[in-house]
């Protein structure tokens, strides 16, 4: 048992073998095996304590207790070999392998020689009574504390008191021993000098020892690793290649047999794999196994009619886009155009459509056929790629039959693996009235970074960046720029910053602020740097070549600082404009851009998933776009707040210039409306409007703000409005934290920060709205486990009980809110509808996603 003071009781801190109780015995070792048997056996410092290890290869491999490494930091390991003696020497060590079934674990040290090892027994003629001898180190650091040396081994002798067997196997060994702290890891020898136990744990006069059969079975098992394949949905009955490492502590004489094993979708099936120059093993197997007979795909269709919907499947058949066959599931909408015959796909012109005259449907099991060209929007659901989960895992077998296996993992195939929702920004601010942070110079543009705990701000004059903390409400340092005109991002670990003059791209540290790396700009004319506040690595550079209609769009890993390859990374010519706005989701993997100074702005949406862009258009003008922290909404500054498919979730009020202009929050459960300065553009001052909190999925606001924001109503005419096209838009200058009750606002000035304290709760309570709704954020989930959410909720009432309205397959939600599901053995993305009711009879509805990731 290690020595660790004060970290277990009475069971785990008499650990030696002193024996004591018993008269002297001899176990026939002779002077030369015990001083072996010294050698070969040393001193294991950690972190947390100390214990004992002993050698059984000259390259330097020690074995000892896992107990003894367990929570101990890493690089913290030290073997000491012949403490206290003249030829003492210490050696780090590392983990090579831990077998925490049997409390064991082998460590490496790098020696400069080869070191005196123990050679390991037998345990099958062991019996009760037999002389056995123990080494270690009772007390492992120096006894007393000042002394500046290790106190030396102890050797002692005993007998073996029981075999404790388990279904016939030995598993322990009881010794007749008084134990004392430190000796855990050390040798058991029989009476020929061979190791027959690890010294495990004791109590007063009895001592425990784990069979070396374990340690040898552990080191005859070998360990795999499986480097798996990119495998997508379009190529998954197409052979991809496993590549398999096994490693051996004991290597069997004759070569293995290696395979890759894959099972779900049928009888599980097997592929050979082929050792390779590099020691490695690669097998060729298809993913999934073809079915025998394709059946036809059918779609869920919504046709909006002006009495109203209708919601049913119908199958996939082709229709003439623009006198183009297209299969219904690569559209997602259908709208009619305004000479009123012909229709819009995705935006585009495509015609009359005769296909719809005659629309055979199926609504709730009953067949229907319906006119679907009186229909004055479609929407068509994309198919189901809910495909049978494939499993996999390495096989290795010796020539005597013996199977060892790798865990069973799922294999993600391409476009099933859910984003990682981003992270949500906490922490308090000390903050108890309206605080103005003055900048050390005017500011050029905005970003947020660091998950939101940093904004960047551009102090152009200065050739800097300073980076705004958050939490702590001032500057903690700056990034010394080569050029003034730049563009920059920020993500969660990275800062990009894009130099036209020397024509580069640069990173820097976002946790030093320090350049780490430069490369030149191979992209062409930079006109746009987008990265998301959580995005660990992954940009957008959009940039126009030597003429402003060749236009690109790049995906861009800030990682490796090369753009990644995608499968179709062209966008259509519809966005192809070089003098578009182009926001981020927090996640980074969802893009709105609009173009500037033209009509209509258009409404363009990128997602980029599994190496690859995908593109929804609307022609329409909707202003600046900001995708929600997880893509799926967006929010306009003209129009309202519209789902990633132009689907309405929020109208914006009155015309164009009495409008509201919506923006996210930091917290995926509000977002904010601001209301139009009109003052700023020359029109007559409206009635006083303030910032409306929303809820979301509600259309209506939970409260309005009591008083307008002064500082944001000065300024420069256009600068932050919403019809500005400068650098810093209103989604720039509004910054609205409700989980730490913060808000921040950048002035038209440009030359400080306004903090205000901002509780929504408190803000309900003052104003008497009766309020409940869910605080709490769904956490990601894995395969195959179970999941657990607890809704948190607040209401006026009190008393909030949930009611589960909707969700997949065997999930629960208590009246308390504790949501229970066991996970698919597959990535899944599911939703989930409750009903909250207070003690005042009221009742709401909150809807959530969960996301069941690899």
């Amino acid at each position: 048992m290690a020595y660790l003071p004060g970290a277990r009781s009475v069971t785990l801190s008499l650990v030696a073998l002193l024996f004591s109780t018993v008269p002297p015995l001899h176990a026939d070792l002779t002077q030369e095996q015990v001083a072996a048997a010294k050698a070969a056996t040393g001193l294991l410092v950690t972190s947390r304590g100390a214990g004992t290890a002993f050698c059984i290869s000259e390259s330097g491999l020690f074995v000892t207790c896992d107990h003894v490494i367990d929570n101990v930091t890493e690089g913290s390991i030290t073997v000491v070999v012949s403490p206290a003696e003249t030829d003492e020497r210490s050696y780090p060590a590392k983990i090579v392998r831990r077998f925490k079934d049997t409390d064991l674990a082998i460590l490496k040290v790098t020696a400069d020689r080869k070191m005196p090892v123990l050679k390991l027994g037998d345990i099958s003629g062991l019996f009760e009574t037999e002389q056995v001898c123990g080494f270690g180190y009772p007390f492992g650091r120096p006894v007393p504390v000042e002394m500046k040396s290790y106190g030396p081994i102890s050797v002692n002798v005993g007998r073996i008191t029981s075999l404790r067997k388990k279904n016939g196997v030995l598993n322990a060994i009881d010794l007749d021993a008084r134990v004392s702290p430190g000796n855990t890891g050390g040798p058991v020898l029989d009476p020929n000098g061979k190791v027959i136990g690890i010294v495990s744990s004791g109590v007063v006069n009895v001592g425990f020892a784990i069979p070396v059969s374990l340690l040898i079975k552990g080191m005859q098992t070998p360990v795999l690793g499986v480097a798996v394949p990119n495998a997508d949905s379009q190529h998954r009955y197409e052979p991809v290649a496993f590549t398999i490492s096994v490693e051996w502590l004991s290597p069997p004489v004759e070569e293995p047999k290696v395979s890759i094993e894959l099972r779900g979708d049928g009888p599980p099936r097997r592929a050979e794999a082929q050792k390779g120059n590099d020691g490695k093993f690669r097998a060729l197997i298809v993913p999934g196994r073809e079915p025998e007979k394709t059946e036809k795909v059918r779609l869920q269709i919504t046709l909006d009619f002006d009495g109203g919907k209708i919601i049913g499947t119908v199958e996939d058949r082709a229709v003439s886009i623009a006198g183009i066959p297209k299969p219904l599931h690569e559209i997602r909408t259908l709208r009619r155009a305004p000479n009123g015959t012909d229709f819009l796909a995705d935006g585009k012109p495509a015609g009359p459509l005769p296909e719809l005259k005659a629309l055979a449907l199926d609504v709730g099991g009953a067949a229907m056929t319906v006119d679907a060209q009186r229909a004055g929007k479609i929407e068509i659901q994309k198919p189901s790629t809910d495909l049978p989960a494939i499993f996999y895992k390495a096989v290795v077998v010796l020539s005597g039959g013996q199977e060892f296996s790798s865990d069973e993992k799922a294999l993600s195939i391409g476009g099933s693996t859910a984003p990682t929702p981003p992270p949500v920004l906490k922490g308090k601010v000390n903050l108890t009235g309206i605080r103005e942070i003055s900048l050390p110079a005017p500011i050029s543009d905005v970003a947020a970074a660091q998950d939101g705990r940093s904004l960047l701000l551009h102090l152009k004059e200065s050739k800097k960046l300073a980076v705004f903390d958050v939490i702590d409400l001032k500057i903690r340092g700056y990034v010394d720029l080569d050029e003034d005109k730049i563009l920059f991002a920020g993500g969660s670990r990275y800062i990009l910053v894009v130099c036209p003059v020397e024509n580069l791209i640069q990173r820097y540290s976002m946790e030093t602020l320090q350049k780490e790396r430069t490369i030149a700009n191979s992209f062409g004319n930079i006109t746009s740097l987008t990265m998301g506040r959580s995005s660990p690595g992954l940009a957008m550079i959009a940039a126009t070549g030597d003429s402003q209609s060749n236009f690109s769009i790049t995906a861009f890993d800030a990682e490796s600082m090369t753009a990644i390859s995608t499968a179709d990374a062209k966008i259509t010519r519809s966005i192809s404009s070089p003098n578009s706005i182009i926001r981020a989701s927090a996640d980074g993997r969802t893009f709105g851009l609009c173009r500037k100074g033209s009509s209509p702005t258009g409404f363009t949406i990128l997602a980029f998933n599994d190496n690859e862009f995908s593109e929804f258009y609307e022609h329409s003008s909707c202003g600046v776009l900001v995708p929600s922290a997880d893509g799926a909404q967006i929010f306009t500054s003209q129009s309202g707040v519209f789902t990633n498919q132009f689907v309405p979730v929020v109208k914006s009020q009155g015309n164009w210039a009495d409008g509201l202009t919506f923006l996210p929050s930091y917290h995926p459960m509000f977002f904010i409306s601001v209301p139009y300065n009109a003052a700023s553009s020359g029109r007559e001052k409206k009635t006083p409007k303030t910032i409306g909190i929303y809820l979301a999925g509600s259309s209506q606001a939970l409260l309005q703000m009591p008083e307008e924001l002064k500082e944001m109503q000065t300024g420069a005419k256009g600068e932050g409005s919403r019809s500005s096209e400068g650098p810093i838009t209103l989604d720039k200058r509004y910054h609205f934290f409700p989980q730490m009750e913060l808000l921040l606002t950048i002035p038209p000035t440009n030359d400080k920060i306004v903090a205000r304290p901002l509780n929504v709760r408190r803000l309900l309570d003052e104003q008497g709205i009766d309020y409940r709704y869910v605080t709490s954020v769904a956490p990601l989930g894995k395969v195959s486990t179970t999941y657990r959410y607890k809704l948190e909720a607040v209401s006026k009432a009190g008393g909030v009980e949930f009611t589960l309205q909707s969700g997949p397959k065997g999930l629960t939600v208590s009246t308390d809110g504790e949501v229970t599901w066991n996970a698919p053995a597959r990535p899944v993305d599911e939703t989930v509808i409750v009903s909250l009711k207070d003690d005042s009879g009221q009742e709401a509805f909150h809807m959530f996603r969960i996301v069941i990731t690899q």
